[in-house]
């Protein structure tokens, strides 16, 4: 497979937002008339928002420049795009092998990137067009700092962030020390940062861990947001698909709006 995890991400989100046979072979049809032809920026894929939906020429152009369909001239290539819609209608077999790890120092396994989980999650804060959620119960300065470039570059543009976690409102408690300077910087940006904290003991105890972008992809698994569970642990991640991730946007939400969960503080887009 040429695509990483960029890559398996956006395969899975075109092949859960797809209807088959038609909207597949429609796709296949007309991305193969552009063979050889040289594309310039997703605006010439406008098209594709009637098979996809809502910024589905933005998921598509993203998606042939992680499969490398395009060459160095942007000419469209025949052989990396059987490959990619190949892929596309076989997507639930894409979710099936779209595994992350951290690995600790001394462990190495032949064909398992040991920052792969780092970087996939990195890679789904990337790929955010406008909504994103992050739940970790535990956070700290060197695991948020892993992500806050990705963090800062989303909500630059525009994209409403809310992040859910457990004792955020305690004052030089882990999780608020390393959301300071997210809280900081995220002033004047065009997005909106949210922070929603959980009581760190029952009736609601946080324990997943999962990040989703715009309903359409999410990565979940056992790693919290701190140094050790993005560089150093054993930890297993999946990549799934726009079904689930909607699921799990619903979850959230529906903690959200019952009051298990209450704000931290919130930023204004553009203040």
């Amino acid at each position: 497979m040429e695509g990483g995890a960029g890559g398996v991400m956006s395969t899975t989100t075109i092949s859960e937002r797809i209807r088959r046979p038609d909207g597949a072979r429609r796709l296949g049809q007309a991305l193969w008339m552009l063979v050889g032809e040289r594309l310039s920026s997703s605006e010439e894929l406008l098209w594709a928002n009637s098979l996809l939906g809502t910024s589905g020429e933005r998921l598509l152009w993203d998606a042939l420049k992680e499969w490398r369909c395009l060459s160095s001239e942007g000419r469209l290539l025949a052989r990396p795009l059987a490959d990619f819609l190949c892929a596309v209608w076989d997507g639930q077999s894409e979710v099936d092998i779209a595994l992350m790890w951290t690995l600790p120092q001394g462990l190495a396994v032949p064909g398992v990137d040991p920052t792969g989980y780092a970087k996939g999650v990195r890679a789904l804060i990337r790929a955010s067009r406008e909504r994103l959620t992050l739940l970790a119960p535990y956070l700290e300065v060197e695991g948020m700092g892993q992500l806050q470039e990705e963090l800062l570059a989303a909500l630059s543009k525009g994209v409403s962030m809310t992040l859910v976690t457990q004792d955020a409102n305690s004052l030089g408690s882990w999780a608020s020390d390393s959301l300071e300077s997210l809280r900081r910087e995220a002033r004047g940006l065009n997005g909106c940062l949210r922070v929603y904290t959980a009581p760190t003991t029952a009736p609601v105890l946080l324990h997943s861990k999962l990040v989703v972008a715009d309903g359409a992809s999410a990565v979940l698994g056992s790693a919290n947001l701190t140094g050790n569970a993005l560089l150093r642990n054993l930890e297993t991640g999946v990549i799934v698909g726009a079904r689930q991730a909607v699921e799990i946007e619903r979850v959230v939400h529906a903690a959200i709006e019952l009051g298990q969960v209450r704000l931290v503080f919130k930023t204004a887009a553009g203040e």
